[in-house]
């Protein structure tokens, strides 16, 4: 009677147990350097993007997201911590020895998205381009929160789609097919890869996906493409040749030469956009596909003409003023689609302003645990879900630290922004309009005294010292 009494209970257990809702599964892929023009959803007419499309049209277009920052490092650490540029502790795209392979490590106590996921149960993998760190720092994707990691740590070396190594699990693994890489960035990119790096890291998400499917996981998929060099397959780049006029790029001094650099840029994006797909279809398959948050983004806006880019040729900044490296609108407003069926209802477009610090709360509401009181951010989940208890910013905040040093704010609809200021630290504030000018082609600052001394007062409050950062006032 005891064994019998002691099997329906566990029986029962077992029915709750089974009965228990599944966390959802979470993936967000992160594009480099691709500029918000750069899809179809968003405008593109020249570069295939039918699967990022399809996220857009079965889920919703966000029309006012923001990166961390303008370059890839900065806005990688404000997507992991939840803190924008005043805050973050990777402020700059800084290597982190002369000649070494690694940028500027965060220190051990940062606090990150992984962890917050792994804490609420979650399986957590980052496959793609890191760049916030080395394993002898302490700073892989292994010390902050990622069960698992595969791909590029170093950005400079992710210059290259041919690498000599990629990096498992804080291991080196060789690839021998392919030539050798001087990380100092001096001398062109040789010739003659065989194993392109996005393809491996392409089918090892597949496996992630595969190998976690009975659990809840978070994939942060952080691919390279479009991100210079130009380097594809000829698989894909058939589709792209002969179709526009083309100027060979020769004369590179750290990047690959390519003789068809527009076909090169467009067949790049496809062929990310023919993996997004891969693993859409992968989802589907496992059954997984109802139960999946996917997301999309790009880690700032289109890179400026070099080394064969031509975003004027692609309208590959949607029409908006700058470029990578600038706080202007095209240097910082980046895609961002997301679908989750059943939950998010398909085809919706919204202007809520948001930014990469913004995710980490987003995923601490969706995983139900605590947001951490250290971050600047506001969850968009009640702007995923069609909710009407969105919360807005009072503003957003932004600084670059290179070249001469610049910082912005978004309030409301004005955009202030001032450049020069580690040369000049009351360097005149710029400010428009974007909802009656969203290029940025009209300073009206000597109008709206008042709204300049507000942005400048935001911008002296919200910047603290860093002991890693370029540029300190």
């Amino acid at each position: 009677m005891i064994r019998l009494t002691a099997l329906f209970l566990a029986a029962l257990l077992a029915c709750a147990h089974a009965a228990e809702p599944k966390k959802p599964n979470v993936i967000f892929i992160l594009a480099d350097d691709l500029g918000i023009g750069d899809l179809g959803c968003y405008g593109q007419r020249k570069i295939r993007t039918p699967n990022i499309d399809r996220l857009a049209a079965e889920g919703i277009r966000f029309t006012q997201h923001y990166s961390g920052s303008s370059v890839c490092a900065p806005s990688r650490c404000a997507l992991m911590t939840g803190k924008h540029m005043g805050h973050a502790v990777v402020r700059n795209n800084g290597q982190r020895a002369p000649g070494a392979e690694g940028q500027t490590p965060m220190p051990p106590d940062t606090a990150t998205v992984a962890q917050l996921m792994k804490r609420a149960g979650y399986a957590t993998g980052t496959i793609g381009k890191w760049g916030l760190g080395m394993p002898e720092d302490k700073s892989s994707p292994r010390n902050f929160g990622f069960d698992y990691s595969y791909g590029y740590l170093c950005q400079s070396v992710a210059h290259t789609f041919y690498p000599p190594h990629l990096w498992r699990n804080d291991e080196r693994e060789l690839i021998t097919s392919n030539p050798p890489y001087d990380v100092s960035m001096k001398g062109a990119i040789e010739p003659g890869g065989q194993i392109y790096a996005h393809d491996l890291m392409a089918d090892d998400a597949l496996k992630f996906v595969r190998d976690n499917k009975a659990k809840p996981f978070f994939l942060y998929l952080a691919f390279t493409i479009p991100h210079l060099s130009l380097q594809v397959p000829e698989e894909s780049l058939a589709e792209y040749r002969g179709k526009w006029p083309e100027t060979p790029f020769t004369n590179t001094k750290h990047y690959a030469n390519h003789d068809t650099p527009r076909a090169a840029y467009a067949a790049m994006i496809t062929r990310m956009d023919r993996d997004i797909g891969r693993l859409m279809t992968t989802l589907k398959e496992l059954g997984l596909d109802e139960n999946t948050l996917v997301l999309f983004s790009s880690d700032n806006g289109a890179v400026f003409p070099l080394s064969g880019t031509d975003p004027a040729f692609f309208g590959s900044t949607g029409g908006l003023r700058g470029f990578k490296q600038d706080l202007y609108e095209g240097g910082i407003r980046t895609p961002l689609v997301a679908r989750w069926p059943g939950k998010i209802k398909a085809g919706t477009v919204s202007d809520h302003v948001s930014a990469f610090w913004d995710f980490l709360p987003t995923m601490a509401e969706l995983a139900g645990v605590e947001t951490p009181k250290e971050t600047d951010g506001l969850s968009y989940l009640p702007a995923l879900l069609g909710q009407p208890t969105q919360k807005t910013h009072d503003f957003l905040y932004w600084e670059y630290h290179s070249g001469g040093s610049a910082q912005a704010v978004r309030m409301g609809d004005w955009k202030a922004i001032r450049n020069g200021v580690k040369k000049n630290p009351k360097a005149p504030l710029e400010l428009y309009d974007l909802k009656a000018d969203p290029a940025e082609s009209k300073n009206i600052a000597t109008q709206h005294p008042e709204l300049v001394a507000k942005a400048r007062e935001i911008m002296q409050r919200e910047h603290t010292p860093c002991a890693v950062a370029a540029w300190n006032f």
